[in-house]
Formats: structure tokens, sequence, C-alpha cells
């Protein structure tokens, strides 16, 4: 019945910048035979609005409120996947049969794609964790059976990987990587490998996000012992990161609130004036957002955790340090 109710509510909810009141959306519920008392209505606005994953929005400079859709948020060309919805085809992508026609194969593929964009391709920790009778089963076998027969003939191959770059996911064309291992990691198949002859870090992938591999007819380069350790001190590093809320304090027409640059699981958006409003994340606390919130510093705030806030003061002063 919530859901039903839920859903009348949002189909009756225009998409900005048209908005709608709560007596007005009372008015419309009525007609189509749907009576909810005004306090019944408020309270299932504000745990749709709450939830982040409805696309409803609140304009609070006035009384009574306005009710509207992000106009980002419905229609084939919406630039905006909730986290949810992201979730949803990352774990479709994992779950479908073999037997599925290739057409359908490639169109849960592509969504799968927009979806780990929408997650900076990282995938939501629940996910990684489910039981999966093989690692195999949900991954191309053909490239895992490439990947395999290059390790162990030895042989440099071409490859497109999967990477984010400045907010945006792109495919990007190697012309030689050295895989020399394969190993499972959180029930996630992933591979491991130097990149061209010059460069001597070693790194760690997940299988999925690799394609188009082609052996090469040339011996691959194989790590010492110091390089290893250098990976797998940087992957126990990784593992320990930890999770923290973010809060910051954006202008409301910022790249943030519009959600052009993702800082974690957004939770959370109150409103604080016209101009401002807070945003709370859920997020593993990096020094990647750490430079990432710098960037931003002349017009975002960190409220929230005491410890990062610091952080980013004492940079900031480090840096006015340099300047006077």
């Amino acid at each position: 019945m919530n859901s039903h109710r839920h859903l009348s509510i949002l189909e009756l909810v225009p998409i900005a910048p048209s908005s709608i009141t709560t007596q007005q959306l009372q008015q419309k519920l009525l007609e189509r035979g749907l009576e909810i008392s005004t306090r019944m209505l408020q309270r299932d606005l504000q745990s749709l609005y709450e939830q982040g994953c409805f696309g409803l929005e609140k304009d609070t400079r006035s009384k009574p409120y306005g009710w509207s859709i992000n106009a980002q948020w419905r229609g084939g060309s919406a630039k905006i996947m909730s986290s949810e919805v992201a979730e949803h085809y990352l774990l479709l992508e994992q779950l479908l049969p073999q037997s599925v026609p290739s057409d359908v194969k490639q169109s849960v593929h592509i969504k799968a794609e927009q979806a780990l964009k929408r997650v900076n391709g990282h995938l939501p920790e629940w996910l990684l964790t489910l039981p999966k009778p093989s690692l195999k089963v949900n991954i191309d076998t053909q490239l895992v059976v490439q990947i395999e027969h290059a390790i162990e003939h030895k042989r440099a191959v071409s490859a497109e990987l999967y990477r984010v770059l400045y907010n945006e996911a792109h495919w990007l064309k190697f012309t030689e990587l050295s895989f020399y291992n394969l190993v499972e990691q959180g029930g996630v198949l992933m591979v491991q490998f130097m990149v061209g002859q010059l460069h001597d870090k070693c790194y760690q992938m997940p299988v999925y996000r690799i394609r188009n591999v082609q052996v090469l007819q040339k011996t691959r380069r194989g790590p010492t012992a110091e390089q290893l350790k250098s990976l797998r001190s940087a992957i126990n590093k990784g593992m320990k990161q930890s999770a923290i809320e973010l809060i910051v304090k954006v202008p409301s027409h910022s790249a943030v609130n519009q959600g052009f640059i993702e800082l974690g699981e957004l939770i959370d958006k109150q409103h604080i004036d016209d101009k401002n409003v807070l945003l709370t994340y859920q997020t593993i606390d990096t020094e990647q957002l750490t430079d990432e919130l710098l960037k931003c510093a002349h017009w975002l705030e960190v409220i929230k955790p005491e410890k990062l806030r610091q952080r980013i003061i004492s940079k900031l002063k480090a840096a006015t340090t340099n300047y006077l």
C-alpha cells in the first residue's frame, strides 16, 4: 500500500522548474480517489526526499514549500543515475545467467558501465562480499583465458583499462602491459600487472575493468621482489582506509551540489539558506579525497569530520605561507 501511495505521489509531482504544494498535491490525489491526510502526505514527501533516489526536490525559499522532480532525473537522456539504481545494474550484470541472449547481455553491460561511472569505478562493499559460485561465471571467460595464456607463456599484451580521470570514466588503450598474476580479493578476480618497459610500479585491477586484450609476440616483464612488496603494501594500505561521514558546506549552484563532482555516497542534503547547502556523504578517507577537497577549498568548506577539517586547514596554511 505504501509503495502504491508513494508511486502515485511521485507521478503527480511536476518536473522543475514547475512545482506543486502539499495542498495542491493532496487535491490531485483526492481527484484520483486517494484520500491522504495533510500530515501523512508531508511525511511521505519528506521521506521520499530524504531517500535521495527519486529526484525529488524541495524549495524552502517560501511557504508553502514547492515540490518538484529534478529536470535531469527523468527520460532516456538523464545525466543522473541514483546510487541505488547503479548498484542494481552492477548486481544484475554479475548475476546474469550465461544463457541470456547476447543483445540482452549487451544492454545490461552498457547500463552497468554507466553505473560503474556513477560509483566512480568502485563497486559497493556489500556487492564485493556477495557469495559467488565461481569467480569466472559473471565475467568474460574468454578474457580470463587470454590473461591466463599470457601469464603462462610470459607474453606481453595490449588492452583497454577502465579508468576514472578528472571525475570522468574512460576506456584507455595501453599498447603494452605485462600480466603476471591472477588473484582473488574480496570475491573479485584481480589481475596484477606492469605497464610498458620503463615504468617500475606494479598495479592490481579487477578483471571486469579490462577489455580487448591482444596477446603480443613479445616477452612480458616480471616484477622484482621489491616491486611486489611495494604492491602488497599499497593493497594493505587501501584495505585499511577508514570509512567516514563527510559533511561539507557548498553553494547551491556549485558543481558538487549539482552532482557533477561526487565526494562519496550522498546520504543527506540540507538547505541552510538561499545560497548554501550542507551535504553529507558516506565515503572513504583517502589522499585522493583530500586532494579533491583542496581543489574546491575556495568555495567548499569541510564541516566534519574534525580530523579531516584540520588536515585541510593545515595544508591551506602551508600553501598561504609559500605565497606571503
